[in-house]
């Protein structure tokens, strides 16, 4: 069984990630560096995202600052409501998440929004001390995320590194309406960073201080939730569903979703469906997926109805996306506080302020939870099996040998090489001996490597060799750009 810890150790042997400023102890914690190769599936994680929901679905995409004015945050609430629940140790003075401490020290899961005195009276009953001296603890109050930035020199600016991408996307819609032509529904997308001031930053990329978000906003008209222009591509899809209270996972269509009312109309049924989708595109395992409905209590404050997408990895069940119905509330506060007429003008001349449906993800989990679920261990051999659309590249291009015996071998590979770069994402490697060439690559994903040897020469074929079963298959030099194509869309198999 994969473990965090394999990941983890996968990722600071190949660097995929590690400690940002780790040179330096002081440097604080929750910080993450991606690698030449993590850099690499991460941006293709959001390629794919942009591919299959942002263009797809034709959506408009921003790329918005990420210092914002004060006013943003409080028309948004998330100056008051925007909290952590946190508790301080009378000893050491460390200060710890309250509901995670008790979830580490209990093993009970605590719901995120537990009324404070609920956790306190928790804590004592429990017994938990501070972790760090032993020491004993205060009792819970409220800690605000978000993370301060005074932007100016004789007169500064009180602003905020943002805490979600998705404030950009709602003070720029008046904007868009203006200068887009945009008609309802209408999705606006972005990919970019996102600041909280996590209390305790752990497991990784897990809990961050500093993290990045796929986002999509879908503004509509409340009075068409049950319209979908393209409904009958999901309409009989199953979806992973587990229901408030209950704590089985059932398959169901999308249709039934909807004539159940278990969800609010045929347009978050639509957009849950393409989330489910997205994710079996990165590798995913349908029966480690769930939609989670939030119940009252542990919805956010902004939202009317809330399901958590959430995989089983080996540390349990990982939200990688808020779906929210976010209802009027951004809209209409940022509105208010900036007397931007946000409203919007039906065909009979009833203005109204748009709907949003929101899918928000996490870029940073969904690459951990695509390691993970990639991850494979036989014997001493371990490689990731990443699909094609998020690897780091599609092959590795070997002579055999590149001594003075194999001097002809190295030109044929770099003429292979040459002629492969320009339209497919390959390297060149002669360094060691070609089962570690193929060891260093099959760790970090790539799924062919391209071997040219003696046989080479007088046939002018090459050998691909597949990461996942190490079968190999002699091709032609003149088809090689035909096979890549045809194994990297899934046409063949090796």
């Amino acid at each position: 069984m994969v473990s965090y810890e394999d990941i983890v150790n996968l990722a600071l042997r190949r660097s995929l990630f590690f400690p940002a400023n780790e040179i330096y102890a002081n440097a604080p914690a929750g910080f993450y560096d991606f690698g030449p190769y993590g850099a690499t599936i991460r941006r293709k994680i959001i390629e794919l995202w942009r591919k299959e929901l942002v263009q797809k679905e034709d959506f408009l995409e921003l790329d918005g600052a990420i210092t914002m004015p004060e006013d943003v945050f409080k028309a948004s609430g998330h100056l008051t409501n925007f909290n952590d629940p946190v508790t301080q140790c009378k000893k050491c003075n460390t200060i710890h998440r309250a509901d995670k401490l008790l979830e580490e020290t209990t093993k009970i899961p605590y719901k995120e929004a537990t009324p404070l005195p609920e956790l306190t009276a928790a804590l004592r009953e429990h017994k938990v001390k501070c972790p760090k001296c032993k020491g004993e603890l205060m009792d819970v109050k409220q800690f605000n995320m978000m993370v301060r930035a005074e932007v100016g020199i004789a007169t500064k600016s009180p602003c905020y590194l943002r805490p979600e991408t998705c404030q950009t996307i709602f003070v720029d819609w008046s904007r868009l309406v203006r200068t887009m032509r945009v008609k309802l529904p209408k999705g606006v997308s972005q990919a970019g960073k996102s600041f909280r001031n996590e209390i305790s930053p752990r497991q990784t990329l897990l809990r961050q201080v500093e993290f990045s978000q796929m986002e999509s906003e879908v503004f509509f008209d409340p009075l068409q939730i049950n319209e979908a222009e393209r409904w009958e591509e999901v309409k009989d899809y199953k979806l992973r569903i587990m229901k408030a209270g209950q704590d089985k996972i059932e398959n169901i269509t999308a249709e039934k979703l909807v004539k159940d009312k278990t969800v609010g109309g045929k347009l978050i049924a639509y957009y849950l469906a393409r989330t489910q989708q997205l994710f079996e595109k990165c590798g995913i395992p349908a029966d480690k997926m769930r939609f989670r409905q939030l119940d009252d209590k542990e919805r956010a404050f902004y939202a009317r109805e809330a399901w958590d997408f959430e995989v089983e990895t080996s540390l349990g069940w990982l939200e990688l996306v808020a779906n929210n119905y976010r209802t009027d509330y951004d809209l209409k506060g940022h509105m208010d506080k900036s007397k931007t007429d946000m409203q919007f003008l039906r065909q009979d001349n009833s203005k109204f302020i748009p709907h949003v449906w929101e899918i928000s993800i996490g870029v940073d989990r969904t690459f951990y939870a695509a390691l993970e679920f990639a991850y494979r261990q036989k014997d001493d051999r371990i490689w990731l099996s990443l699909p094609p659309a998020i690897a780091p590249l599609h092959a590795g291009i070997f002579p055999l040998i590149s001594n003075e015996k194999g001097k002809d071998l190295v030109k044929t590979a770099e003429k292979v090489y040459e002629d492969l770069h320009s339209c497919y994402e390959v390297m060149y490697d002669e360094s060691g001996s070609v089962g570690k060439r193929y060891a260093r690559l099959d760790e970090v994903g790539v799924p062919w490597c391209i071997t040219i040897d003696f046989d080479s020469l007088t046939n002018n074929d090459v050998t691909i060799r597949a990461r996942d079963t190490a079968a190999q298959k002699r091709v032609k030099i003149s088809e090689l750009r035909d096979t890549m194509y045809q194994l990297i869309t899934g046409k063949i198999h090796i």
